[in-house]
């Protein structure tokens, strides 16, 4: 899926005004060691000032945002659960000094954030908050959840857009079209197990004859 994992955040990105660059490390140099993730080098054409952000970014957060570079690991059959990230180390690498030069020369300057796109957090606060610090530690800026960018493209998708040269928004643009999407929430209209109908209970009814009634 890393192809549409990369169109989805590059979309992303654009519609939230930035200028975006794939970056494909097998030209670099020095190659990172490991199978990496995809990358984005992200520059804000509209930025505001600069303020301290959380380590979970939400779509609001973007226009603080300047320069970036983005690692995409998406791995939606997963949570980033602790344990997860000790036993894939790899997932950081990109954020490490030796692993940054070429992004460097790209911005012209050392000033900007690294950023890594993951499928989601656990949802207990206990085991989220460790995810975070265990990130954070890696020396990671940010992080983004795949959902929040989900719903930030439904939602500025427009339903009278043209989106021709983007099968992932025309896919969003029908389903939000077909009313499949609601709230911008990433569910479907339908129950997702199919309701019981129950039979009818025969109520006990006197049958009255016509002669009776007269």
């Amino acid at each position: 899926m890393t192809d549409i994992d990369l169109q989805l955040v590059r979309e992303f990105f654009e519609l939230n005004f930035f200028q975006v660059t794939t970056h494909w490390r097998q030209h670099d140099p020095v190659e990172v060691q490991g199978d990496g993730g995809l990358q984005l080098y992200v520059e804000n054409a509209k930025p505001g000032p600069e303020e301290a952000l959380e380590m979970v970014l939400h779509p609001s957060d973007l226009p603080q945002l300047h320069y970036a570079v983005v690692e995409i690991r998406a791995w939606h059959t997963d949570r980033f659960y602790s344990s997860l990230i000790e036993s894939n180390p790899g997932v950081a690498q990109f954020a490490e000094p030796s692993a940054l030069g070429p992004a460097k020369d790209f911005f012209g300057t050392d000033d900007f954030k690294t950023i890594l796109v993951v499928s989601e957090l656990p949802r207990a606060a206990e085991q989220r908050a460790q995810a975070i610090q265990r990130l954070k530690r890696t020396g990671i800026d940010h992080l983004i959840e795949f959902a929040s960018i989900l719903q930030s493209l439904v939602g500025k998708v427009l339903l009278n857009g043209t989106y021709t040269g983007s099968p992932t928004l025309q896919v969003l643009q029908l389903l939000k079209r077909y009313r499949l999407l609601r709230n911008q929430q990433m569910e479907f209209s339908f129950p997702a197990e199919p309701q019981i109908v129950l039979p009818m209970r025969e109520e006990n009814v006197e049958v009255v004859s016509e002669d009776e009634a007269d």
